[in-house]
């Protein structure tokens, strides 16, 4: 037994030398990657063993991001695992629920590792990307868990289930996210954070091949906004918006292949009414930003601050004009119909 495995790990070397160097360079630069944005996950385990998930430390003083649905079960308290070894106690900073974000602090340390931050604006589809996480609540001994894959989608919504949750503008993955994966990262080729993996599309439970994952720009300006108020500030134009569907454009007259956001109502309350926003409005562009569907949308007013005046591009009969909406702050949901932006 002992000449059999000192022959296949003889063949095994053999192999490997067969190999063009280039593959043996890229995958040693892979596993780097891993093990540097692992060194950032977080293994959340409520206190009492009830529920759990994940999460990335994102500056050395031990601010970390999760999701909502994970850390809101927890109490104000929790513990979180690091790719040390070590447990440590982590306290609720601040949540969003609406956006699923959850801004918590570890304690303990001030020189914890922690993730880079990327570009998320700049995403493609096609790009390679890994998720990090503690699916199924596994890493009992904190060592994450690692999938492989690509951006197969940007700008995707996925509806909330019978909560207030709202994922806007998420990226869609196939690199596998599972229950317990919620509140990781999903890091690109580079180890930065891309995303915090957020929702699974399944018919089973389990992965099918699409994820999503809150993008960074989007989980920071929440971050942002807690750190500064307390609360998370939205922007808000008082409109509602629909995608544009062949009878829609039929029964409104537009033409036909247009891209854009048709504004199917114009709260009277709102800015838009204010500065001349009417129903039947095919907006095309914010702020200089082609406008593709509802949720772009919707994330571009609310990310932009309050009191400022937006750019909007508009379709009315037939003609192009730009109107100036000063973006007010978005009321509570109680306040607010359901398809409002």
């Amino acid at each position: 037994r002992l000449g059999g495995n000192f022959m296949l790990g003889l063949s095994v070397a053999a192999a490997r030398a067969q190999v063009d160097p280039q593959v043996l360079e890229a995958e040693t630069a892979r596993v780097a990657v891993v093990e540097r944005a692992s060194s950032a996950t977080i293994a959340i385990f409520a206190n009492g063993g009830q529920g759990g998930g994940s999460g990335v430390v994102i500056s050395p003083d031990g601010y970390a991001l999760s999701n909502f649905h994970v850390t809101h079960e927890c109490g104000p308290g929790m513990k979180c695992g690091m790719a040390d070894g070590k447990l440590y106690d982590a306290v609720i900073v601040g949540l969003d629920p609406t956006g699923d974000v959850a801004l918590i602090k570890l304690l303990g340390r001030t020189d914890f590792p922690h993730a880079e931050l990327a570009d998320s604006d700049q995403v493609r589809v096609g790009d390679w990307c890994f998720t990090i996480g503690n699916p199924f609540l596994l890493a009992t001994d904190f060592q994450p868990s690692v999938a492989y894959g690509v951006i197969s989608g940007v700008h995707r919504y996925q509806y909330p289930s019978g909560t207030i949750l709202e994922y806007a503008d998420c990226l869609q993955s196939d690199a596998a996210i599972n229950p317990g994966n919620s509140g990781g990262a999903l890091v690109n080729m580079s180890g930065e954070l891309m995303g915090i993996n957020t929702a699974i599309f399944s018919r089973t439970g389990g992965s099918e091949g699409i994820g999503f994952a809150i993008p960074s720009s989007i989980a920071v300006d929440i971050v942002d906004s807690l750190q500064k108020t307390g609360k998370v500030v939205r922007g808000w134009m008082g409109v509602a918006i629909q995608e544009i569907t062949p009878a829609l454009a039929k029964s409104f007259k537009l033409p036909e292949q247009r891209k854009g956001v048709l504004i199917s109502d114009v709260n009277e309350n709102g800015p838009s009414h204010v500065a001349g926003i009417r129903r039947g409005d095919v907006v095309i562009a914010f702020n200089g930003k082609e406008v593709q569907n509802v949720s772009q949308l919707r994330n571009l007013v609310a990310r932009t601050m309050v009191g400022k005046d937006a750019q909007v591009k508009v379709l009315r009969d037939g003609k192009e004009q730009t109107i100036a909406v000063k973006v007010a702050e978005r009321p509570t949901d109680e306040m607010l119909a359901k398809k409002e932006p």
